[in-house]
């Protein structure tokens, strides 16, 4: 019998198996679900934010929904190979004979690679909210300003899963690499929810102070 997809879990029963002793769905898997809710309230509140808005902004508005689906089934591939990726390493772990084992050598970088794109992934999502921040109506803001904390927390939960893994990488350059790489999209994660964050908080602001002046 086919095991069912975690992704056509109920919440419940994700929640239930993330907190058991059962090894997946662990770190990679709640951070492409984070990423998901990210793209969730982003996309939420551009389909919202149509109306009385101008070509540009609208264009931009598209744009973003268009990324936001895209990003939704990334997320989805990106959990199901972390599960596998992580079976797969506690599989050919317990035959290895040695840390240099090709096998071995190569499921660890797995381990390592799906959250990185998972990385990648969250910061494609904190480009795509800031675009649209000046575009979002007044009453989703906070909603955008949500989707901007989410994909923040999915590409630095993330980034903890490749940290914990990389010592496990007996490839010196690969594991180099991939510090390198992991330090890089933190700190362009971490800039991008600052200043859409900002941007948001500017926003809502503005709307409030027009509110009290009417």
């Amino acid at each position: 019998m086919q095991e069912q997809s975690p992704w056509d879990l109920s919440i419940r029963e994700f929640t239930e198996r993330a907190g058991s002793a059962k090894a997946t769905p662990g770190g990679g898997s709640t951070s492409a679900l984070a990423a998901a809710l990210g793209s969730a309230m982003t996309s939420m509140a551009a389909q919202l934010s149509h109306r009385q808005r101008t070509s540009e902004q609208r264009e931009s508005i598209d744009d973003a929904e268009r990324e936001m689906k895209e990003i939704a089934a990334e997320c989805e591939r990106l959990m199901k190979a972390d599960i596998r990726g992580f079976a797969e390493y506690i599989e050919v772990s317990e035959q290895a004979e040695s840390k240099q084992d090709e096998s071995l050598v190569h499921a660890v970088k797995k381990t390592i690679e799906v959250p990185l794109e998972l990385m990648e992934v969250g910061v494609r999502g904190l480009r795509s909210a800031r675009g649209i921040a000046e575009a979002t109506r007044e009453h989703v803001l906070s909603d955008l300003g949500i989707g901007v904390v989410m994909f923040e927390a999915a590409v630095r939960s993330a980034y903890l899963t490749v940290r914990i893994n990389l010592p496990a990488c007996s490839d010196k350059r690969a594991r180099e690499d991939y510090g390198d790489r992991a330090d890089r999209l933190m700190l362009q994660a971490e800039r991008l929810k600052e200043l859409a964050l900002n941007e948001v908080m500017q926003a809502m602001e503005k709307e409030a102070q027009q509110q009290s002046e009417s």
